[in-house]
C-alpha cells in the first residue's frame, strides 16, 4: 500500500515538473518573440518613422523656399485678381507652377496662363494643394503696410463750422532682403524676419485683421506684439518703444490699426533699451496644419514691398 502511495506521488511529482518545463519553455519562448519584435522595431520601423518625420520636416522647410514670390510680380497679380474676381491665393498657386518656382520666371505670360488656370478651376496636384494652403494663410489676410504713408491732424474751425487740416507728417522707411542673415546675440542664429529702418515714435499698424495673441516683453524682441490672424497665420512686430492705447491680450484689431511705436528695445533683460537702431522688425509665421509643433517663418520682404503700395494714411482729429 505504501509503495503504491509512492509510486502515485512520484507519479504527480513527475507530472508537475514536466508541465512547469513546459510554462518555462513557454515563457522562454514568449521572451524570445518579444525580443526578436523590438528589434524588429527597433531596425526596420523605428527608422521609417524618424525618415518620415524629417522628411516631412525638410518637405515643410523647401516648400518655405519655394513659395517665395517677387514683389512687382505680387503687385501685379493682386490687381489682377481683384479686377477678374478670383482668389488671390490661388492666383499665385498656379502662378509659381508656371514659373517653375524661378524668381525669374514670374512673366505677364505666366500671370495670364495662371488667371486661364483658377478661371478653368483647374485641379491641383498634392504639392499644389499644400502651397495653396501656405498662400491661402499667408496672403488672404494682409490688407496693408506696417507703416503708414503719413498721418493727417485736423483741428476744428469753429468758425467756419467745419475740420480743418493742421498738419501733414509723411514717414518713409528703408529695408533690404536681410532674411536669413546671420545674428549672434544669444548665440549663432538665422534672422528669421525682415528689419524696416525708419525713425523713433514712427506709428505701426498691423496688416491684417485678427487678435492679439502676444504682449509684452521677449528677450530679443523686446517689447512685442504678436497678432494672429483668421487663417492662424501669426504676425510678429518687435522692438517698439511703446504700445499704442488700448492694446491689450485679446483684443481683436483691423488691419491698419495702431499698436504701437518704433523704437529700440530689446537684446537684453526687460526695459533693455539702445542696443539696437530705431526699427520695426517684421515676422511672418504659419503652420501647414494644427500637428506642427511650431511656425514656419516665412520671408516677409516681398510682401512688405507689394503692400508698400497699400500704405494707409492716419486721420487724428
Amino acid at each position: 500500500m505504501t509503495s503504491r502511495r509512492q509510486y502515485l506521488m512520484r507519479a504527480r511529482l513527475k507530472s508537475l515538473l514536466i508541465r512547469r518545463r513546459k510554462r518555462k519553455r513557454s515563457s522562454e519562448l514568449k521572451m524570445v518573440m518579444i525580443s526578436l519584435l523590438f528589434i524588429f522595431i527597433l531596425i526596420f520601423v523605428v527608422p521609417i518613422v524618424i525618415i518620415m518625420i524629417v522628411d516631412s520636416d525638410v518637405e515643410e522647410k523647401e516648400l518655405a523656399k519655394e513659395i517665395y514670390i517677387p514683389y512687382k510680380y505680387l503687385k501685379r497679380a493682386y490687381i489682377k485678381a481683384n479686377k477678374e474676381n478670383i482668389s488671390f491665393s490661388r492666383l499665385l498657386t498656379y502662378s509659381a507652377s508656371e514659373a517653375g518656382f524661378v524668381y525669374d520666371g514670374y512673366t505677364n505670360n505666366v500671370l495670364r496662363r495662371a488667371v486661364k488656370s483658377v478661371k478653368k478651376n483647374e485641379e491641383m496636384n498634392e504639392y499644389q494643394k499644400n502651397l495653396n494652403k501656405v498662400y491661402s494663410k499667408v496672403f488672404d489676410d494682409i490688407r496693408v503696410g506696417p507703416i503708414p504713408e503719413k498721418s493727417e491732424i485736423y483741428s476744428w474751425d469753429e468758425k467756419n463750422k467745419k475740420w480743418k487740416k493742421k498738419e501733414t507728417r509723411n514717414y518713409s522707411y528703408t529695408s533690404t532682403n536681410d532674411f536669413g542673415d546671420a545674428r549672434t546675440y544669444g548665440g549663432d542664429r538665422k534672422h528669421e524676419g525682415n528689419d524696416i529702418i525708419t525713425d523713433m515714435g514712427t506709428p505701426i499698424v498691423t496688416m491684417t485683421d485678427g487678435e492679439v495673441t502676444r504682449l509684452g516683453w521677449n528677450e530679443y524682441g523686446g517689447q512685442r506684439v504678436g497678432i494672429t490672424s483668421s487663417k492662424g497665420t501669426y504676425f510678429y512686430y518687435a522692438h517698439m518703444d511703446r504700445y499704442a492705447d488700448g492694446i491689450i491680450k485679446g483684443k481683436r484689431v483691423k488691419a491698419g490699426d495702431v499698436i504701437g511705436y518704433v523704437g529700440d528695445t530689446g537684446y537684453g533683460p526687460q526695459g533693455t533699451r539702445g542696443k539696437i537702431i530705431p526699427h520695426l522688425h517684421v515676422q511672418i509665421g504659419y503652420k501647414l496644419d494644427d500637428t506642427s509643433k511650431g511656425y514656419t517663418w516665412f520671408n516677409p520682404y516681398d510682401i512688405i514691398k507689394f503692400l508698400d503700395d497699400y500704405r494707409i494714411t492716419l486721420i487724428k482729429k
